[in-house]
């Protein structure tokens, strides 16, 4: 492992994007080609613009080989021994297994229908429900929330359980919905993982962390690593998955990328600012929250489809268009998320 034989963050952090996005590259090009021959494709779902059905047949499970690339990079540069890179880990694979068998259930039944929302909601409360658990009753883990551009902690105390299981099975299923164009939520990932690399970065070390005023999590650096090694692995997928997309990453990608985004913004104390970083993400979920709840109460839509991007399709946009402006909104945000440093 390179962590014990070359220290330099620099070198390390490099060589765990350029590793993972040659790595995902490679084997994206050998599992598309093996997907396709074996039948695991896409289904058309009901709930997507009819234009959606061109997509039918197109290899999904994507985020298999995002996940095989970033470990690997993982295993070599960062150091597997970090207990912020273990929790990392046990969520992103946890609920990379659970995107996973909700994949093969709809390829089994050639069905856009997998597992259903309750029980893949009640597995990842369960996971969240422990992981937030843990970090509770470890005495290095502090229970103070922070808050962006104010500079103020607040001392929430057990409230911070159920915090931390909003955040994990929030972000997860946000990225999930958000995965509906080609591109988009792979390009939304990779910006505000971008910012939370950095975040990572600047909290594990002592001055600067002093410096910038935010908290000091000791061996959170490496967390920097995982997040250049999934960068990397994301932006090789994103290789295949732009406009017209030749591979999905299907659940299993989302619910992994989506919740070590989560994770990462639990261990680092910087869940609120989450909301800016992950806007994208947070009104593509909101969206839909608003649509099924409009309906129920007044039995009328407040969008013609959701999520928001579905929407836009219907309204005549263009998909290349609707992933680039919400690609642009996505790199603003992650600025307007690193700016809250300077205040």
């Amino acid at each position: 492992m390179l962590c014990w034989i070359s220290p330099s963050f620099i070198v390390r952090s490099g060589g765990a994007i350029l590793l993972s996005f040659i790595l995902s590259v490679w084997l994206g090009k050998i599992f598309i080609k093996r997907f396709k021959e074996k039948g695991v494709v896409d289904y058309f779902r009901t709930d997507s613009p009819s234009a959606h059905r061109s997509k039918k047949g197109i290899p999904t499970g994507g985020g298999i080989f995002i996940i095989l690339s970033l470990t690997l990079s993982f295993i070599i540069f960062a150091n597997p021994k970090n207990e912020l890179i273990i929790l990392a880990l046990l969520v992103t694979f946890c609920l990379g297994a659970v995107g996973f068998w909700d994949d093969w259930m709809k390829i089994s039944r050639k069905s856009s229908q997998g597992l259903k929302a309750k029980h893949k909601l009640a597995i990842q409360l369960s996971l969240a429900a422990l992981i937030s658990l843990y970090l509770f009753l470890c005495p290095e883990f502090d229970t103070r929330l922070e808050i962006p551009f104010a500079k103020i902690d607040l001392d929430i105390g057990w409230m911070y359980i159920p915090l931390i299981m909003l955040v994990i099975t929030g972000t997860c299923n946000a990225v999930n919905l958000t995965d509906g164009l080609d591109g988009l939520a792979a390009g939304c990932l990779i910006l505000a993982g971008s910012v939370y690399a950095i975040l990572s970065y600047l909290a594990g070390d002592a001055n600067l962390s002093r410096h910038f005023g935010i908290a000091y999590i000791p061996e959170a650096r490496e967390l920097a690593i995982f997040w250049a090694a999934t960068i990397g692995a994301t932006l090789g997928f994103l290789w295949y998955n732009c406009h017209p997309a030749r591979i999905f990453m299907g659940d299993t990608g989302a619910q992994a990328l989506g919740g070590f985004l989560g994770i990462s913004a639990v261990l680092i104390k910087k869940e609120i600012l989450l909301i800016l970083v992950g806007g994208v993400f947070v009104v593509e979920a909101l969206s839909v929250i608003l649509q099924v709840a409009s309906f129920k109460l007044r039995k009328k839509r407040v969008l013609r489809m959701s999520p928001l991007h579905h929407h836009y399709e219907l309204e005549g946009m263009e998909e290349p268009r609707i992933v680039t402006r919400f690609w642009i909104l996505a790199a603003l945000l992650a600025l307007a998320g690193l700016s809250s440093l300077a205040w």
